[in-house]
């Protein structure tokens, strides 16, 4: 008897653990979303730029990706799985089989792109974790950003860019970039990179890209390492530079407009409704800009390195 009560109480922990969830997430809820790499967890926070949900995470995920307004992907370099999260429920639905060294992920629709820095391959996934298409790319594939028909991946130690197609990963060419480029923004006709430098030799600007041909066409200064790009309602390019903790606002010209110091080593960058949000790593704080201007900032936790936002009527 006592066995079979021992039994029963372990199967009733296994059955908790399964179905143990995080606080769920209103689908009409808009928020901004600050992973904390430190500390391991997540903080939501709302239009009133206040916290109003907190995650506590169980692995060390270094990335997180919004996938068809109510999921997330979460993802670790040093993790063998990424897991699929329904905000609306809480509940892992989904664990991807990728390998150790996974250095980004990018979403289209129900579709997810995953990068790997140590095998040096972009694949592609649905939302139920089936793999659909691999590709080669150059050493240490990272940035990605896609129109309607090519993904760009930035390979970050290597001297190109690498250009799939968007539904099977065929390469359709290359175009040769900086060493250490990181950073995408598609403008029109071209396509923004920025990028930290390489050794003693820190990148000041940004390069445009023509989309047709691949070729330089000009560029434009952005010291200290721009990574991160975000555009408001206006037009205006808002670009993070994690070198010297600066905020460029730019025309989709590239003309200059503001300039300020927000945070402690900003590392990712988003818009939410009329106001810019940067995340500083060093402070632990996610800043509110409108107009170029600071306006708020909002305590979360150890580490923000990435942000991610849903505005549920966009």
């Amino acid at each position: 008897m006592r066995k079979i009560l021992g039994f029963l109480f372990l199967c009733g922990i296994l059955v908790a653990c399964s179905d143990s969830t995080l606080p769920s997430i209103n689908s009409s809820t808009d928020f901004v979303a600050s992973l904390n790499t430190t500390e391991h967890s997540i903080d939501f926070i709302s239009k009133e730029q206040e916290v109003f949900k907190s995650w506590k995470l169980d692995e060390a995920y270094t990335g997180f990706t919004l996938v068809s307004k109510d999921y997330i992907l979460l993802y670790g370099y040093s993790l063998n799985k990424a897991v699929l999260i329904q905000l609306s429920t809480g509940k892992i639905v989904e664990t991807y089989a990728v390998h150790e060294g996974t250095s980004n992920a990018y979403a289209v629709g129900d579709t997810i792109y995953v990068a790997n820095g140590k095998e040096n391959t972009v694949t592609l996934f649905d939302l139920n974790g089936k793999e659909l298409a691999k590709a080669e790319t150059g050493r240490y594939p990272m940035s990605m950003i896609a129109d309607e028909k090519y993904l760009y991946v930035v390979n970050f130690k290597d001297t190109f860019l690498s250009v799939f197609t968007i539904k099977d990963l065929q390469l359709v060419k290359t175009w040769d970039i900086p060493n250490s480029s990181h950073g995408l923004y598609l403008n029109g006709d071209e396509l923004w990179i920025g990028g930290h430098g390489a050794g003693s030799q820190p990148n000041k600007g940004i390069r445009k890209y023509n989309l047709q041909s691949g070729q330089l066409q000009g560029e434009m200064e952005a010291p200290m390492m721009p990574i991160g790009f975000a555009q408001t309602s206006n037009g205006h390019i808002y670009v993070v530079s994690h070198g010297n903790s600066s905020v460029r606002e730019f025309t989709k010209d590239g003309e200059l407009v503001s300039s300020n110091i927000v945070g402690a080593n900003p590392f990712s960058i988003n818009t939410f409704g009329d106001t810019v949000v940067i995340a500083g790593y060093d402070d632990h704080e996610v800043y509110f800009l409108r107009n170029g201007k600071i306006i708020n900032k909002v305590q979360v936790g150890k580490g923000p390195f990435q942000l991610i936002t849903r505005e549920v009527s966009k």
